[in-house]
């Protein structure tokens, strides 16, 4: 097929454009930004529109958007605040006419930015694709407060409750040592880190951490340690479950981890908790689908700092750490091992859930539940607690606590169903 043969006519071309992206201009309420403008000017076809302010992350973002749909590229300009890329020619070795080829620029302003995309004659299906990509990447939840567009994303944003302290999660001591030296310190003392990074290093670098790795099987506590984080540093954590990620649509999964990383970075910084990081980028020797290895280099990319906030840290979660990408596993900064409870932190943790009995009694809870998680020991406690109120409406009898032997009994009961 002719590349003549391949080409869509203009009025095709701006019916299906603006089919596809009036409707979601109209959806996200842009405000003050305007539809996007299609033209046929002097045999030329012109696409533009306008975007929220564009950060260094968007900008690689929109580099791998255009690298998918357009095999050949060049950098016409990358200076700051201008940015151009163009079509090559099929035949590297013909450069006649290349000037003519497809190509997108970008206009950086602090409070607002402009992409145009203009191309000598008409364009083909592949350069609409990529035309109709951009739009929505630039105009995502464009003019949206970046809480409301993570919201939006899928993702859950706890304030920081000081509140929450370290003694809601009994025992731990090494884990929440190796949490205040590697993720507390660097956050709350920024500027002692940087200093000393401007001393040492020929070119200044941040030498804080990026990221961090909570290992360890399911109810050990890495969701509540990130909490107590936040509260902590005093800012925000987002919660991203990685089903919020996952899209059907091709290319919407990476796209919608990029728009998390950027709303972050609106908002000024946060913690990111990417829960079940395993199911999100697995190891590339596992078959992995196409769109889990644009997630994954995305996540890469964020994690090596390129498009990075210097204000946000990430944590992944896991419990399948060997199933996780090599290169993954080397961006993280550490890796803190949470295992599970031992005889003395099982007691302590039914200390907290069952604070009417005394240290003899917590101790043989402790010493009968091995190999329990915290949160298992939370469930028993809070089955016991039903039960108990269960028996008090039956029996008509005043609130009381539940016995010693009556949580021994459901210890009992929930081991054996299990």
């Amino acid at each position: 097929m002719s590349d003549e043969e391949m080409l869509i006519s203009y009025d095709r071309m701006k019916e299906q454009v603006e089919k596809e992206l009036l409707p979601f201009f109209e959806r996200n309420d842009a405000g003050h930004l305007a539809p996007p403008v299609v033209s046929f000017e002097k045999g030329s076809t012109r696409i533009s529109f306008g975007s929220r302010p564009m950060t260094s992350g968007m900008m690689a973002d929109f580099l791998l958007a255009i690298k998918k749909h357009l095999s050949n590229i060049r950098i016409h300009s990358f200076e700051d605040g201008y940015y151009a890329f163009q079509a090559m020619n099929r035949n590297l070795f013909k450069p006649e006419g290349m000037l003519d080829n497809f190509k997108v620029e970008f206009f950086v302003l602090s409070a607002s930015s402009k992409v145009e995309i203009s191309k000598k004659g008409n364009l083909t299906q592949e350069e609409i694709s990529l035309a109709i990509e951009l739009f929505r990447m630039a105009r995502a939840s464009s003019g949206q407060d970046p809480e409301d567009r993570l919201r939006m994303l899928g993702s859950s944003i706890v304030e920081p409750d000081k509140g929450l302290d370290w003694d809601y999660i009994a025992g731990y001591e090494e884990v929440k040592r190796k949490i205040r030296e590697s993720i507390i310190l660097p956050l709350k003392n920024p500027a002692v880190y940087d200093s000393i990074a401007r001393m040492t290093r020929k070119v200044f670098e941040s030498n804080r951490p990026r990221a961090i790795l909570f290992d360890g099987a399911p109810g050990v506590g890495k969701t509540t340690a990130a909490r107590v984080i936040a509260g902590e540093a005093e800012i925000p954590l987002v919660y991203v479950p990685v089903e919020s990620i996952m899209s059907k649509w091709y290319g919407q999964s990476s796209q919608n981890l990029s728009q998390i990383f950027d709303a972050c970075e609106e908002m000024g910084g946060a913690i990111i908790f990417l829960d079940e990081i395993d199911s999100l980028a697995g190891s590339r020797d596992n078959n992995m689908f196409e769109a889990t290895r644009q997630v994954l280099s995305v996540l890469l990319r964020r994690l090596d700092g390129i498009g990075a906030a210097a204000s946000t840290i990430t944590i992944g979660a896991t419990n399948r750490k060997d199933d996780l990408d090599h290169a993954l596993i080397s961006r993280f900064d550490q890796t803190i091992y949470f295992p599970l409870p031992n005889a003395a932190e099982r007691a302590a943790i039914f200390s907290n859930y069952a604070k009417h009995l005394d240290g003899v009694e917590h101790a043989s809870l402790g010493d009968g539940s091995e190999g329990l998680s915290g949160r298992n020991i939370k469930d028993i406690c809070e089955f016991a607690e039903r039960r108990w109120a269960r028996k008090t409406l039956i029996k008509k009898l005043k609130p009381s606590v539940p016995p010693f032997e009556f949580y021994k009994q459901t210890l009992r009961i929930w081991k054996e169903t299990k």
